[in-house]
């Protein structure tokens, strides 16, 4: 048994090293301008099951230097989702975005709405949950406090103390459980050049408009071979699973 964990955790090392060395020479193809060779490493490593936004960011780089519209939109995407407030993925998908044909408007928000989204998308949801056990903690700790010392000015001090920490940690539940949510959408990226939209999962149907490469929509529902999309303005149809890559 220990022998068998001893393997495994060498077996890691080994692989780690292994994807640190890809990476740098995947880096150092980026820096001489050959784009293809870097992204055939960094694949290599992604699909060796590794991931981190520095390893989606310089794979959307290496796409988006070769104009490859719908690919350095999606790893730029899966970059944000692993880290959403990095200013550089934000940056370079704007420009990676510039780049597509469609040119969607959101829907308006609220001023008050619009707060509630930038605090939801301070942290990741895993960070949110991690506040979240954080100020359990610091409400049992002080709760403790409250009932060990018997001096009534330092029990009312903790009293307050747990009150505020209750609240607080009241509302770090509520943005972790909104930023599950918001979490828990599917979204994807076109990837053909040019594809229809129809009303109804079948081509028997209306003909709504189309799309091109690298246009973000979010996934409702499937039907065998259709997904049912919605665009960032409202508005829905139905197109051939094929055509998406979920950014997972």
């Amino acid at each position: 048994m220990i022998f068998n964990i001893i393997y495994i955790l060498y077996s890691l090392s080994i692989s780690f090293q292994s994807n640190d060395q890809i990476f740098e020479s995947a880096n150092n193809y980026y820096s001489n301008g050959d784009y293809n060779s870097a992204i055939n490493l960094y694949v290599q490593i992604v699909d060796s099951g590794y991931e981190s936004h520095s390893l989606y960011y310089n794979l959307g780089n290496s796409h988006y230097k070769l104009n490859n519209i719908a690919e350095s939109n999606y790893y730029f995407e899966m970059a944000r989702k692993l880290s959403p407030n990095d200013s550089d993925i934000n940056i370079n998908l704007s420009f990676a975005q510039n780049m597509r044909v469609d040119k969607i408007e959101k829907l308006p928000i609220s001023q008050l709405e619009g707060i509630r989204v930038k605090i939801i998308n301070l942290f990741s949801a895993n960070s949110w949950k991690i506040i979240f056990l954080i100020f359990i903690w610091l409400v049992c700790i002080s709760v403790f406090l409250y009932i060990y010392y018997p001096d009534p000015y330092k029990k009312k001090f903790f009293f307050n103390i747990s009150i505020v920490l209750i609240l607080v940690a009241s509302l770090v539940y509520w943005i972790s459980y909104e930023k599950n949510m918001e979490s828990d959408k599917l979204y994807g990226i076109i990837y053909p050049k040019e594809i229809e939209v129809w009303s109804e999962p079948n081509k028997l149907s209306e003909l709504k408009f189309l799309l091109h490469e690298g246009t973000k929509v979010e996934l409702i529902n499937q039907a065998q071979d259709w997904t049912n999309i919605r665009l960032e303005n409202g508005t829905t149809g139905w197109l051939y699973t094929d055509f998406i890559k979920s950014i997972k």
